[in-house]
Formats: C-alpha cells, structure tokens, sequence
C-alpha cells in the first residue's frame, strides 16, 4: 500500500501546473471576482434609494436594444438620452414604453418618495443628516458588492460556501453563487479576497475612486419649477369662483424643496448629472455637494448674499423678498463644508486659510450669468402688455428691453465672470495631474433655447387686436391674461438674443480656460420642446392641456375663465385639477408655462404670523414662481447634454482608455 501511495503522489507531482489547477473549485482560471460600489451617489444615505435610479437605467438600456438601435450608433444614442430615457421609466404615466397605463401610478413624481433619503439636512442647510458634515465630505469605507463570476459554466460552486475578505477584515461566509457586501476602506483600498474552505485564495486588488462634485449656480441648476413634493390642488373649492385651490391652503400647504429658500431640488440638472456619472461607473462613488439657489447671479448669489424668491407680505397687499444674511453665499456654504477650518475673507473673496481643505474638488458644475444682465426681466418685457401695468414694472426695473439685454450682455458679462473666475481659483481646490489649479474642471453650462413650439418654430403669439386665445403660448398664460400676452415681434426679439448670449458666454468661458458644455444649446437639445409646444394628437391628455383648469363652460374650448361666469353648467374643464394633475407625467412641452406652476408650485406669500396673504401674492405674482425653467424632463436632457462634455474629462481621470 506504502508503494502505491508513494507512486500515485509522484506521478500527482509531474502533473502540470494547468492540470493542478483544475483540480480546483476556485481558480483564477475559471472564476474572476467581480465587485462594485453599492450606493454610488451618496448624497442617498443607502444603496436602496440608489438603486431605483440605477434600474430605471438599465431598464431603459434593454429597451433602446429591444428597439434594435443599430450597433455603431448605440454608445451615442445612449450617451445623448440615458438621463431622459430614466426620467420616462420613472414618472411616465403608462408603464415604460408602452400605452398601457400604470394602475397604481404616483402622480408626484420619484423625487416626492426619496427627499427623506438624503445627506443634506434643511434644517441645518448642510450636508449634516449623514452622521455629520466631516464623514460626508471624506467617506471612510465605500460598501462594495462582491460576487464570482464562472468564466467556464459549471455547476460545482452552487454546493459550496465562500469565505470573503476584504484586507484583513473576519471572512464574511456565503454561498459561492451569491453576492456578498463588506466596507473598502477609502481612499487605500485594500485586497479581495475569496475561498473555499481547504483551498487557497484566489486575490484581486481593488480602490475606490470617489469624485467630488460641486454644484453652484442659479434657478436652471437648482431645479426651479420642479420641487421635491409638488402642492396638492383640490377639486372642491375654487379661487375667484373659478380657478383651482390649493387643498391645504396655509403654510404648511406649500410646495416643498430640498432646500426651501432656494427652491433646489432632486430634479436640478447638476444634481442628476452627477447622479448619472456614479451610474455608469460601477467602481467609483460621486459625492456631490449642491449649492445652487433661484434668482442667484454671481455677485448676489454665488460671492455675496441675495434675495430669494420668497417673498414676506407687510401686511398691507404689499410684499418684499426675503433677503439671506451676509453669509448666505453659494461659496460660503461650500468652503464651511470643505473647510477645515472656519472661512475667512481675503481682500473681499472668501478663501480656506492654510489651504486646509479636507479634500479636493473635481469637476465644479455651473450654471450663472443669464440673471446678471437680466434674463428673467427680458422675458417679463416680451410677456406684459403695453399698458400701465408693463409701464409701471419698467419703471422699478422689472423688465429689461432686447437693447438693454444686449447692451449688459456686452458691459456686465465679461466682468461678472472674471470676477467669479478669480473668486474660484482662490476658494475652490481643483487640482490638475500637475497638483496645479485646473480651470478646465470649472464647467459652465449652457442655457437651452425654450422658446419654440412643437415644430421647433419661435412661439407665435399673434398681433395685437387678434383673437389671442387661440395661440398656444397665450393658452398658457390665461389666468394673467389682463397683464401678459405673447406677440410675435416681441418674442422674435427675445428670441434673438438667445443666440448672442450663447456665443458670448462661450467666449467668455473660452477666456478664463473653463469647459463650455454648448450642447443643451448647439444641439437644440429642447427642439419642439419649448413652453408653447404640445402634442396635437394627445392635446386632451391632462399633461398635454396648456390651459389652466376653469369651473364652467365656455363658447370655444380655447377661451379662458373669464367667459364661464355665466354658465349655467358647471363643471371643471379641460380637467380636474383634483384627480389629473400630473405634475411629472411625461408631455411635449419641457419648459414650465405659467399656468404650470400654478398648478405644480402654487407659491403664496407669508405674514410674520405664518398666515397667507392673498393680495400680495397677486401683486408680487408668486403664483407664477419657476415659469419659463425646464420641467423633470428638460432638466433631464440639459443632463445628457452636459454629460456628452463631461464624460470625456471625467474617463481621463479616472485612467479609462478610449
């Protein structure tokens, strides 16, 4: 028996390597250890709020290969609408790329169920709600998700148990063919591990990589037009007899926001470019550090304070806006966080004494300039009549003429960015391969074009005298129909000067070594998606209706409120403000019109005592607040847009080859 035994181990010995090898359950030739970060955007607090995101991903990439999209065109067509393909699988009405309608569908939109999933407190208005500001902003662990991967089919490891381990941490003890998690330390990195008891490990190294990105800007960052949770409207009581209510009409029926005063939400563009990176990259993680604020321009809003688009009523029909404090500025609030140390000011600019950071910046995201030469009080010119009331809003400086936008877009710009170019290299540590500051990192963005129909024609608005109701831009305008109206020499000339701010701020961009991410405008990236645009062949679809619900009838399925007074049938038409509106449900147009927000932010004015105040949120035109922003829909494509810029710079620094 000596001699036999002695025999077969001599010859077992002269077996080659490879036959050893198999031999083995696990080898490096016929498993590989796969892993990847579990929660990838770790603004969420856990991987579950995460993954919803991931799968509507997914799921839109098996149906763009359902719908057999030829194989040298896919990376492209994906690259260009993955973001706005994952909006439709989460807010469309009908289940995903059908006509078939959700039973149980959540009118209110993804965001409503995941704002209590978040890093960043309100309360605090920091990224302080995930065991503190320190541990957000400089993770220690990243959790991974581990599992094998045959590379020959077999059906040996199902009957075997695996023991893991990540560096020198106790084995985590599963199943060979199920995934298991564990905490990789960040940023060292640390060995993987795995086994079967009696056999030696197979081993793969493995570091995390987690970017850093911060988002500053004004109302088209933010997500302006798109809270969180939008107002809830009622069919049983009505505004003027005729116009929808809110359902809880006090303070507490307000819209709400990830960050109240500046109407940021999860919608924002930033926030879902960012989001969009993480889920593309299974190795890395993206921490993502939101700052963006409605109404901000770069003095007042990103350097120094500014007013909100809240408004506090002086109790006599009267309201002013409620103003942020001396450090309520964009900049501020991310070095407090970035910071060490306490911020300090340096000859005007805020600054990190010592440089002592506790890490550096990536990519910084921007998106400013339009309200620094007056944007929003261009599209006040083109909207109000030519009467005392027009009169009176441009005396107080409310609106600003094509001429006078041109005239800022030429004095005021250049300026205004090279102040905040420098304000930025001085406060914001985007380091290059070189560990010298990088100003390619600094991202500007690009306004869309929102002012075209469903063709992609300039919104028509007719001539004065004309019968304007039957224009769809003015369709969207007619509860204020007394103040606002489209016509079409005045749009055209707005129209125009969205051009030239697009070339300029490129130059500009161009100047200060930014990235210009041109696309949401060079590739009209919103063509037949502008304010006025609708669908015709689904015109009676709630989403689709421009017109804002009335109670009664009317003579012509165009006309506004005005003329149901003295209907004898009453009734809400085009549709019940109650039971259809669908705040988030997919529809031609991605630009909020005026009677949208109406129906999805509702924005009222506060007294000291907390009560509504009807008539000054009439006067100061509250209810209309995120008019003329991109919808869920419109931000999600800026995303895609901005991605086809981004992506590039992010491969490069992360090593990927091309």
């Amino acid at each position: 028996m000596r001699i036999i035994l002695s025999l077969f181990l001599i010859l077992f010995a002269s077996l080659p390597a490879s036959s050893q090898e198999e031999r083995k359950l696990l080898t490096s030739s016929n498993v590989q250890i796969e892993w990847k970060v579990t929660n990838r955007f770790r603004l969420f607090r856990d991987a579950d709020a995460f993954r919803v995101h991931e799968r509507a991903w997914q799921q839109y990439n098996i149906h763009v290969d359902q719908n057999r999209v030829a194989a040298e065109g896919r990376a492209r067509f994906v690259n260009t609408t993955s973001v706005l393909g994952s909006e439709h699988v989460l807010n469309d009405r009908y289940i995903s790329f059908s006509r078939i309608l959700r039973r149980n569908y959540e009118h209110t939109g993804w965001a409503a169920k995941q704002i209590d999933s978040v890093c960043w407190s309100a309360k605090t208005r920091s990224h302080s709600a995930c065991d503190g500001v320190e541990n957000y902003v400089t993770p220690r662990f990243h959790e991974v998700e581990m599992k094998l991967k045959l590379r020959k089919p077999s059906n040996l490891i199902t009957e075997h148990n695996c023991n893991w381990r990540i560096g020198d941490t106790a084995p985590i003890t599963a199943p060979c063919d199920e995934a298991v998690t564990g905490l990789m330390p960040y940023p060292s990195g640390a060995t993987i591990s795995v086994n079967i008891e009696g056999e030696p490990a197979i081993a793969t190294e493995a570091m995390v990589k987690d970017l850093l990105i911060v988002g500053l800007g004004d109302s088209f960052a933010s997500g302006e037009g798109n809270p969180d949770v939008s107002v809830a409207m009622t069919g049983a009581r009505r505004h003027n007899n005729l116009y929808p209510k809110r359902e809880q009409n006090d303070a507490g029926g307000n819209a709400q926001w990830l960050d109240e005063p500046c109407h940021r939400s999860m919608y924002g563009h930033q926030l879902r470019a960012a989001m969009q990176i993480g889920i593309e990259n299974p190795q890395i993680a993206v921490t993502f550090l939101g700052y963006s604020c409605s109404g901000a321009s770069v003095d007042e809003g990103i350097l120094g304070p500014q007013e909100y688009v809240d408004y506090v009523s002086n109790g006599d029909g009267s309201a002013n806006a409620v103003k942020g404090g001396k450090r309520d500025t964009q900049l501020r609030w991310l070095l407090r966080e970035l910071c060490a140390v306490k911020p300090e000011k340096d000859g005007g600019l805020w600054t990190c004494p010592g440089n002592n950071y506790r890490r550096n910046v990536d990519f910084l995201l921007l998106s400013v300039g339009g309200n620094d030469i007056g944007f929003s009080n261009l599209v006040a010119w083109a909207t109000l009549r030519d009467s005392a009331a027009g009169k009176l809003a441009s005396f107080f400086g409310a609106t600003v003429s094509p001429k006078e936008f041109a005239a800022n877009m030429k004095n005021k710009l250049p300026g205004a960015y090279a102040k905040l170019a420098k304000a930025i290299e001085m406060a914001v540590p985007l380091k290059g391969e070189d560990k010298a500051f990088d100003p390619s990192r600094v991202v500007l963005t690009a306004y869309p074009d929102i002012l075209e129909d469903e063709n992609g024609n300039v919104c028509a608005g007719g001539k004065d005298g004309e019968d304007e109701d039957g224009y769809a831009a003015n369709q969207s305008l007619d509860l204020w129909q007394k103040w606002l109206v489209v016509t079409d020499k005045k749009i055209k000339a707005a129209h125009e000067q969205l051009a030239a701010l697009h070339q300029r701020m490129g130059e500009i961009a161009g100047d200060h070594g930014w990235t210009f991410a041109a696309r949401a405008y060079t590739d009209r990236a919103f063509r037949g998606h502008g304010f006025c645009a609708q669908n015709r062949e689904k015109a009676k679809e709630p989403s689709e209706v421009l017109m804002i619900p009335c109670w009664g009838k009317a003579e012509r399925p165009t006309q506004t409120c005005e003329g149901s007074w003295s209907g004898k049938e009453r009734d809400w038409r085009p549709f019940n403000p109650e039971s259809q509106n669908f705040p988030y449900a997919l529809r031609q147009r991605w630009v909020r019109s005026f009677n949208d927000a109406y129906m999805i932010i509702n924005k009222k004015v506060l007294d000291k005592s907390g009560q509504i105040d009807e008539k000054a949120s009439g006067a100061v035109f509250t209810e209309t607040t995120g008019a003329m922003h991109p919808s869920a829909e419109g931000h999600a494509a800026m995303a895609d847009a901005i991605l086809l810029d981004l992506r590039p710079v992010v491969d490069k620094v992360l090593g990927v080859e091309e």
